[in-house]
């Protein structure tokens, strides 16, 4: 008699794909996207890449002294120097580092008022929620871009004589701080609507029931959900503070120790007419710059907020 055969065990189960993984799909399809990430990665390898890139260093100043400033592109200046004789190219290939310390500075500090804010006026709700969101709309309502060029004028003035006038890049740390404790609203507002949502989520009450603290459940269920909507933000948020940042420097209030791109437009647009490289390639590096972290944000919307297209 033949032995029986024994049944084939069933197939096991097929985990399915996480929240990032369906995100990444749906953002591959997506040609924007696809764009603005490699413009974005662009602009972090030329960042960490510049002193190996860069034909001279950003402040040599030797071709003034041989009647070289404002010269037209050549081999031994690729796009030409500017009117106090440094070599374009090398500042701005040195303004990357600058522009993604001043968006990802910015953003961190916003990311985490936001968050914190938004995520408990959305978790708690009731009249903390009333209090925290009318504390965020009198935010919104606030000129940023007056208050920023006060403050750093002011600040500039009381830090003289002080300790703090050694600190390295002061005005800089400052236009980032104020940009980041700005712009923390709109995350607030969007985390708000993440955690009001998430919080009746089933997966959140599985967890109450099996007795998980409200620590984990905020930090271990609601955030991780929540994140992808903030990033969102995020990304359109790092290319509107280097816009921001450039538009202060470019009106004079910038840090005048640091390499930035609107450094470099304030002092060449006077020389638009005879030297236009000088104020035309920084110019272009913002424009590509915000371009790509926009264009980043838009895919990243159709990704992970695919309703919002709908």
């Amino acid at each position: 008699m033949d032995a029986a055969i024994p049944a084939p065990l069933p197939a096991p189960p097929v985990k399915p794909p996480g929240i990032w993984r369906q995100g990444w799909y749906r953002f591959r399809r997506n040609r924007g996207g696809m764009v603005g990430l490699g413009l974005v990665l662009l602009v972090v390898l030329v960042a960490l890449a510049c002193p190996f890139l860069a034909p001279h260093d950003p402040g040599d100043q030797s071709a003034m002294l041989r009647g070289g400033a404002r010269a037209a592109p050549s081999w031994l200046h690729p796009l030409g120097t500017d009117r106090m004789g440094y070599d374009v190219l090398s500042r701005v290939l040195y303004g990357a580092p600058t522009a993604l310390a001043v968006g990802l500075g910015a953003m961190a500090i916003a990311s985490l008022v936001g968050i914190v804010i938004g995520g408990i006026a959305g978790y708690v709700g009731g009249l903390l929620d009333e209090v925290l969101m009318r504390f965020a709309e009198f935010f919104l309502v606030i000129p940023v871009f007056v208050v920023i060029l006060a403050v750093v004028r002011l600040f500039g003035i009381i830090v003289v004589g002080t300790p703090l006038e050694k600190v390295p890049h002061l005005n800089l740390l400052t236009i980032i701080a104020l940009l980041g404790l700005f712009g923390w609203p709109p995350i607030a507002r969007m985390a708000r609507a993440e955690f009001l949502r998430l919080k009746q989520a089933e997966f959140v009450e599985a967890a109450i029931c099996i007795g998980a603290t409200k620590r984990d459940i905020l930090l271990r269920h609601i955030l991780p959900n929540a994140l992808p909507s903030l990033i969102v933000l995020v990304a359109l948020g790092i290319g509107g503070a280097v816009l921001a940042e450039a538009m202060v420097s470019f009106l004079g209030f910038g840090d005048p120790k640091a390499i930035s791109w609107g450094q470099m437009l304030y002092f060449n647009y006077e020389a638009l007419k005879v030297a236009p490289w000088g104020s035309l390639a920084p110019g272009v590096a913002i424009f590509l710059t915000v371009l790509g972290f926009n264009l980043l944000a838009d895919g990243l919307t159709d990704a992970f907020n695919p309703r919002l297209r709908q």
